[in-house]
């Protein structure tokens, strides 16, 4: 979008200090920022900011980043947003040569849709407070729904489908602009309507404070009319990547471990956040999407999934669980009694009653385990045996402790024999212990990585021990080494420091963290040395597995001499390889 001159000029103008001081209190100490963390509640400042690097770290709960990546977290923006909203503080002037026609056509519709939503939202907030939105305030106070909690939601109400086109058409839109934002449709006639006609209107609204799309729900049932309406897809708004609430829940500052209830609809997150529950947001949908759930590791650790308890859809709600289980959240599902939803629970129960929920929460085997017992008669023998089976092909996800006490826990459940488990035909025995090789590789995998880290880091903080011509690509066999010591070889090569700030945007932002961290962890006198052993253990693996690749090659190598000759030729010059 914008090239990367323009970004440099940026960083240039601005201090990441003065930047994040917008937001928080910092103060000095020698040469750097402290602050207590803004993505968490401490009362001990743990977050730095290091100004001669341009970024900041947390000790507390292990936050990252530079000023564009401080700008995403804090105020939900996308990175392009980062850019405008900090070169605007700069004083610069966008590069608005830089988009081609088809983005700058892109980017000039959604600024309009956001420009109508806007609008519309006003609009239907107006309408709801007027004489003609009585019935919808009659149905929220039925539901206990507070003006306070409409406020912070901006719920609104369409009295009816023809008032909403002349409205914006009066306030310069035209109908265009309205169809792209989904608020207005043509009928068959060719007159604009209310999409959202005659319903309660509640915004969907992004972590930066933009009015997506909306959802539109009946007050009263009519036929062949759907009980909630969505937003189309448009250029804002994407069912599949959007999550209804994270506004709301990204203002509630959490210690570490960063928790978030998930919910399916639109009103659980509104009594749960009335009931004094602000971290719950919706995924308008039984299934998670990879979208949302990337979307939910930038916010939480510590996942409590509260979805309806006679929810349909329980093998695709189990994949969406999984996609969060695979990004390193942990899962925990709350279990809703009386089969009621959380929106119902809530306010049948209170709080108390709903965080005694969460307290019984299962992990997310058990919750399976719980599931496919639900599907099974226990008073019949083949049931039983059905039961075990399916209960097994899960079980086989675990490692051998775990999966040792679940056993137990599966036979004692379908009242079978821990013989007569492992003795039915198509169940899968608990595979042995892995060998002592396997154990050491891992090992070793994970001492290359702490060896690799430190060298980076080292590099990158520009230690006077370091010598680039000592260090090569080929030494880092993981891909986001490989592209940073990539960026530090180029920036020796220009007679340049390479710039921390900068590997928050080489490699994702957990190991850009992790190599930063990695040179803190060493005393200072001792850093020299281990950065030594380090190099040293790099630059052996290199050898062995191209001595490896090459002794392979010459084995397979067909009849062809010279071919032979260079192979020959290279493991004699690994051979005299120095370490």
């Amino acid at each position: 979008m914008y090239p990367e001159s323009f970004i440099e000029q940026i960083k240039s103008r601005l201090d990441i200090a003065d930047v994040i001081g917008q937001y928080i209190p910092v103060s000095r100490k020698g040469r750097d920022y402290w602050a207590c963390c803004p993505f968490h509640k401490e009362k001990t400042p743990s977050f730095q900011i290091r100004c001669d690097q341009q970024i900041y770290r947390c000790y507390g709960c292990g936050k990252h980043g530079n000023i564009f990546t401080f700008m995403m977290e804090e105020n939900g923006m996308t990175f392009i947003e980062a850019v405008e909203s900090l070169a605007k503080r700069a004083g610069l002037e966008l590069p608005e040569q830089t988009y081609n026609p088809e983005e700058a056509k892109r980017k000039k519709t959604l600024e309009k849709i956001y420009a109508v939503n806007k609008e519309t939202a006003m609009y239907y907030y107006n309408c709801l407070k007027s004489d003609s939105g009585s019935v919808a305030r009659e149905y929220l106070a039925g539901r206990e729904i507070t003006w306070s909690t409409v406020n912070r939601f901006g719920m609104g109400y369409s009295p009816d489908f023809e008032t909403l086109p002349d409205y914006l058409t009066q306030k310069g839109f035209d109908i265009s602009s309205m169809k792209d934002s989904g608020v207005v449709g043509i009928n068959n006639s060719g007159k604009p309507y209310d999409f959202f006609g005659g319903r309660l209107i509640i915004p969907i609204i992004s972590g930066s404070g933009k009015v997506l799309g909306f959802t539109g729900r009946l007050l009263e049932k009519k036929p062949d009319f759907a009980k909630y309406k969505n937003t189309s897809t448009t250029l804002a708004f994407n069912k599949r990547k959007n999550l209804f609430g994270i506004n709301i829940f990204k203002k509630y500052k959490q210690d570490a471990p960063r928790k978030m209830i998930l919910v399916e609809g639109h009103m659980d997150v509104i009594s749960l956040n009335q009931a004094g529950i602000p971290y719950a947001v919706a995924s308008m949908g039984t299934s998670l999407t990879l979208e949302q759930c990337r979307e939910i590791k930038r916010y939480a650790d510590v996942v409590y999934v509260s979805y309806d308890g006679d929810s349909a859809g329980q093998n695709a709600t189990i994949r969406g669980l999984e996609l969060l289980k695979g990004m390193g959240i942990d899962i925990k599902v709350v279990c809703l009694r009386d089969n009621l939803d959380p929106d119902d629970y809530v306010r049948k129960y209170g709080r108390d009653g709903y965080e005694k929920l969460m307290q019984e929460a299962l992990p997310l085997i058990d919750f399976k385990l719980y599931t496919i017992a639900g599907r099974h008669n226990f008073n019949s023998y083949d049931d039983k045996v059905k039961y075990a089976k399916e209960a097994l092909a899960v079980l086989n996800e675990l490692d051998n402790v775990e999966k040792g006490v679940y056993l137990e826990e599966v036979a004692k459940k379908g009242g079978l024999s821990l013989e007569a488990l492992n003795g039915q035909e198509g169940i899968e025995r608990a595979p042995e212990p892995p060998k002592t090789p396997a154990k050491n590789d891992e090992k070793e995998k994970n001492a290359l990585f702490l060896a690799a880290r430190f060298v980076l880091s080292c590099m990158y903080f520009g230690k006077p021990f370091v010598r680039l011509v000592d260090v090569n690509d080929e030494y880092f066999f993981e891909e986001a080494h490989k592209k940073v010591i990539g960026y530090v070889i180029e920036c020796g090569k220009k007679g340049i420091y390479p710039r921390a700030d900068k590997l928050f945007e080489i490699i994702d932002e957990e190991e850009a963290g992790k190599i930063i961290d990695a040179i803190e962890d060493v005393k200072e006198e001792n850093k020299e040395e281990y950065y030594r052993q380090s190099l040293t253990k790099l630059k052996k693996f290199f050898k062995i597995k191209e001595m490896k690749r090459l002794l392979d090659e010459l084995n397979n190598a067909d009849a062809d001499e010279d071919k032979k000759y260079e192979i020959k030729r290279k493991i004699a010059e690994l051979t005299k390889f120095t370490i």
